[in-house]
């Protein structure tokens, strides 16, 4: 109960996307099977974000606060603007 309240901490499968973009963009080769196998971790890794990741508490804090700093350098780009 507390951890479906709580949430994850971040968006599940970003290790997986991470894996699949370094195999997919580091590891290049001339017949590019990295190139699509990495993709294709790449994609699954994305799926499994959208599917299962427990929207709780903690992303939702973790969400609010870069809001707050979005609009922070927001205000103080508008206020360093001279007319």
């Amino acid at each position: 109960m507390f951890k479906e309240l709580l949430g994850d901490y971040e968006p599940r499968g970003k290790v997986i996307q991470g894996v699949g973009r370094f195999i997919a963009l580091g590891l290049d080769d001339p017949f590019h099977i990295t190139t699509i196998s990495g993709f294709t971790i790449y994609g699954l890794g994305k799926y499994i974000e959208k599917k299962r990741t427990n929207y709780g508490i903690r992303m939702a804090k973790i969400d609010i606060e870069n809001v707050r700093k979005d609009l922070r350098e927001i205000t103080l780009d508008i206020s360093t603007i001279r007319f």
